[in-house]
């Protein structure tokens, strides 16, 4: 049989054109395939992998990761992504009922996965609804999940606290504190707006404390500070005070001065027996020299809390601050009356004592030939007698501190003549 024409061979040059159209069709079908690979995949395919995976409980993670890859795509719709979100969810849900078949068939299962499934349900609950929440070009809304949402959130929300304290007992602080957080979110949340027993739970000052306490010891001031005012409002006294010591520590850690000020002050109103509150303002008047507010702050505690050497003793400490030596020792006695350990009462009245012997020094008659120059001079023996006694006593509470005692018991000694005992601090300061 003849060969066809077209199939005929008349030369080289027959081939050379099978080869171009060859490379032609080669090149088109590699454009092909990029573009195919740029393309977008479909919505509906996603959606169609999702039930997929939920239907073979297999590759939930997966189809999940290809929704949440692709939610944010500027060609996907409203409705679209609340679908997308919803099905995330559903694939959550999927992989929790898994992890609990173990559980009831007693074979081993990951409680952090089964709790954490419940958590991100309800995070992509969340979002879905505040998707399908958002007025259309009309100004209609048409939820679609809205209802059913809230079913599953009522389901499954009470494991959110399961899932809390689970963590919070193994001190793993800033895994729980999501799952405390979202039992409230969810309680506040659009859901449960006309549900009473959700808006008004009796547990939630607890959870508003545990979650706190999460936040916290997570070193997450801006999380602990989210709901410590519920956490203070549903606690008793004791944990009151603590939490009211929370406050301020966050707000110092964030470097928000007037918050922090602010509630250091509350809490010495509401807490006055609660020492943290009192030091920490005493600390602040003194780094800026008020003084005046500090001594005033301990007039109060004195007046509302009691007699107590701290509220002595942080009095002598501003009177030496400004110099008004007799204040200062006065207060200082005051509050060795009331604690006799107490060292730096010991040395505000040492010091006292020191600073006016150098002060009438610096004006006292010397002129041995004046009768006053004898009174004087007795005047000045026994401002540096009293400042010996509770300088040595420094010495004998803090024998290393030579820094602290060394120097004014040099001066004491050597304006009393106590050549042994002047001997040695000199030994002491020239070892130095």
């Amino acid at each position: 049989m003849a060969t066809p024409g077209w199939l005929a061979w008349s030369g080289p040059i027959f081939p050379m054109k099978r080869i171009a159209y060859l490379i032609i069709f080669l090149a088109f079908a590699f454009a092909s395939a990029i573009s195919a690979a740029d393309k977008p995949v479909k919505v509906k395919t996603l959606l169609s992998e999702a039930k997929a995976a939920i239907k073979n409980s297999r590759n939930q993670a997966n189809a999940e990761k290809n929704l949440m890859d692709n939610v944010a795509r500027e060609d996907v719709s409203k409705t679209q992504r609340a679908e997308m979100y919803f099905m995330a969810q559903e694939l959550e849900r999927s992989m929790n009922a898994a992890e609990n078949l173990k559980f009831y068939l007693k074979q081993p299962y990951d409680t952090i996965k089964f709790f954490s499934t419940i958590l991100k349900m309800h995070e992509y609950l969340l979002i879905c609804d505040s998707i399908e929440s958002e007025p259309d070009d009309l100004g209609r809304i048409n939820p679609k999940y809205h209802n059913r949402g809230r079913e599953i959130m009522t389901t499954y929300r009470s494991n959110l606290l399961n899932g809390g304290k689970f963590l919070l007992k193994r001190n793993k602080y800033a895994e729980a504190f999501p799952y405390f957080d979202m039992y409230i979110r969810t309680a506040r949340s659009d859901f449960f707006l006309d549900v009473f027993e959700f808006r008004n739970d009796t547990l939630l000052p607890h959870v508003a404390y545990w979650a706190t306490v999460s936040a916290y010891n997570a070193n997450q001031p801006r999380h602990a500070l989210r709901y410590i005012d519920d956490a203070i409002n549903g606690a008793d006294t004791t944990l009151r005070v603590s939490l009211q010591e929370y406050k301020v520590r966050c707000y110092e850690s964030l470097q928000e001065h007037d918050n922090w000020l602010k509630n250091l002050l509350e809490g010495v109103r509401l807490y006055p027996a609660h020492d943290y509150f009192f030091l920490h303002l005493m600390d602040h008047y003194s780094e800026r020299k008020q003084y005046d507010h500090a001594i005033a702050l301990c007039d109060s505690m004195l007046h509302t809390v009691g007699d107590r050497a701290i509220y002595w003793y942080g009095q002598s400490q501003m009177f030496l601050s400004k110099e008004q030596y007799d204040s200062c020792i006065v207060a200082s006695n005051e509050a060795l009356r009331l604690d006799s350990t107490m060292l730096d009462a010991y040395y505000n009245k040492g010091i006292s004592y020191l600073n006016k012997a150098v002060a009438f020094a610096e004006t006292a008659c010397n002129d041995i030939r004046d009768p006053k120059c004898r009174r004087d001079r007795q005047t000045l023996q026994e401002l540096y007698r009293n400042a010996k006694e509770p300088m040595e006593q420094v010495r004998k509470m803090t024998p290393e501190d030579t820094k602290r005692w060394a120097q004014p018991l040099y001066r004491i000694y050597l304006n009393l003549n106590m050549g042994d005992e002047f001997a040695e601090m000199e030994k002491i300061l020239n070892a130095k």
